[in-house]
């Protein structure tokens, strides 16, 4: 408990908050020493100490040892497992000598987690000339179908343990929450496809006792009116803002709790942009939703607990429960492999063999100050987010930090590739990328495109009018492979 503590730590723990990693007494003794004696001195300055007890306050040791009690490089994911036993047994039964737990950690991965992190964070730092150990990360690893975690890293050096980021790193989504905007559009397959142009034009909006919200794209640039797919492919922001307004804020906020985030959010259109915090856990938790073709399995670290003749004390079963329409998970799937097809993902296109079929979302925040990638193949989801714990803009966007470290990690593990069940509800129509929309005798460069039975577009609609709002432009585009926006980087070097 807190009141048992003795003064120098407890400074020493307030003077943590602001960045636990900058001033962690292990791994910087000195600058949390200084930290430490700032605080003490503060509250002498205030009064509550006299300056005897200033002196030996400030003459007491850290009482932290170099590498703490436990130094096992998977502490991120044992905190996990910690976490969710605790849901139904007290935390002193935890600690009786003999007990088993049965966890769903897989070693290769762990590994794997923590090098990718450790190595791509130095990495980034020497090309862009950043002070050593300036920014820190956090990542999971799921496998699609059950929703049990494979490997979790809290930070870059695994073995210091401390805070974990992967679940206690509250930070801004930004782009990961786009596509539950377009999952609710495409819900609506009578007003939306995969095809429908959007409006990418700016806008302003006002709202009673709020501040004016005016979205710009992250290339300044007005891409008038691109297919849904496409703005969700190069996270068009105006586009989305848009489509979030038409579908309803309310609606979509629905649509996150239904994918599996639990917190509570505000209806803001701010929100379709993700201006909403949430710990890269949570994160995970929705893309496994979307993963799996619209199947929720709760994130799960713990197979059974046994006691000392292992026999079985509680089981954790896998509940996968169906959370999305299938039919509509598969476009939002498709949507989301263009994101690695063309899109703000497309590096990922120079690393791993097209046969995987890859799919996921980069993310950035304003100011550059949060830089995720969630993405997955057929058998492993993994989500990264990379940042600073004092807040500090990185200058990096998703596709040139977490990408990074998403692709080193994934590289290193053995991949399936996406084979979604398609439901019967959906329809393949061949689409043309030049003068034709529909296949005929007169469409050449066909490539097959998913619709909702009953939401297909007409042979008229797009081999007569393929030049509305710059559609023929894009297809064309689209089909040679070269459709890029500013947000790209298309080596990881």
């Amino acid at each position: 408990p807190l009141a048992e503590l003795p003064l120098p730590a407890l400074a020493l723990l307030a003077g943590m908050v602001k960045a636990p990693s900058a001033f962690d007494p292990r791994r910087h003794p000195q600058r949390a020493r200084a930290r430490r004696n700032l605080v003490l001195a503060e509250l002498a300055r205030a009064g509550h100490l006299v300056e005897g007890e200033l002196h030996t306050a400030r003459q007491a040791p850290l009482g932290a040892s170099a590498r703490g009690g436990r130094a096992a490089g998977n502490s991120a994911f044992l905190d996990f497992v910690r976490r969710q036993a605790q849901r139904h047994f007290d935390p002193a039964l935890l600690r009786i000598e003999g007990l088993r737990i049965y966890t769903t950690v897989d070693p290769l991965a762990q590994r794997a987690v923590e090098l990718a992190l450790a190595g791509s964070l130095g990495q980034l730092e020497r090309s862009r000339q950043m002070p050593a150990g300036s920014l820190q990360g956090a990542a999971l690893v799921v496998q699609v179908d059950t929703g049990e975690v494979l490997a979790v890293a809290g930070g870059r050096e695994a073995a210091i343990g401390g805070f974990n980021r992967a679940l206690d790193a509250v930070r801004p989504a930004g782009s990961l929450l786009k596509p539950a905007v377009y999952l609710t559009a495409l819900a609506r397959p009578d007003q939306y496809t995969l095809m429908t142009p959007l409006d990418d034009s700016e806008f302003e909006w006002r709202e009673p006792s709020a501040p004016l919200w005016h979205p710009r794209n992250y290339d300044h640039v007005d891409h008038d009116w691109p297919p849904l797919v496409e703005a969700l492919a190069h996270s068009y922001n105006v586009a989305t803002a848009r489509l979030g307004l038409a579908v309803g804020i309310d609606e979509v906020v629905k649509t996150l709790q239904n994918i599996g985030i639990v917190r509570s959010i505000s209806p803001y259109p701010s929100l379709t942009l993700g201006a909403v915090e949430l710990a890269p856990v949570e994160i995970a938790q929705m893309y496994q939703t979307i993963a799996s073709g619209g199947h929720l399995a709760p994130l799960r670290t713990i197979h059974w607990i046994g006691d000392a003749a292992a026999r079985p004390l509680a089981r954790y079963p896998l509940r996968p429960r169906p959370a999305i329409d299938p039919a509509v998970a598969y476009l939002l799937n498709y949507a989301l492999q263009e994101v690695v097809r063309s899109g703000t993902g497309r590096a990922l296109a120079g690393v791993f063999p097209a046969e995987l079929q890859l799919a996921g979302k980069t993310g950035t925040t304003g100011g550059y100050r949060d830089s995720w990638f969630a993405g997955y193949a057929g058998n492993i989801l993994a989500v990264v987010w990379v940042g600073r714990d004092d807040n500090k803009p990185i200058n990096l966007t998703g596709a040139a930090g977490a990408l990074r470290v998403w692709s080193d990690l994934m590289a290193r593990l053995p991949l399936r590739p996406v084979r979604l069940y398609q439901p019967e509800r959906i329809h393949k129509v061949r689409l043309a990328g030049i003068h034709k929309g529909m296949t005929d005798a007169g469409c050449a460069g066909i490539r097959p495109v998913p619709f909702i039975v009953g939401s297909e577009p007409s042979t008229a609609t797009l081999c007569d009018t393929a030049e509305r709002s710059g559609l023929q432009q894009w297809l064309k585009r689209w089909w040679q492979g070269t459709s890029a926006t500013p947000e790209h980087d298309d080596t990881l070097r």
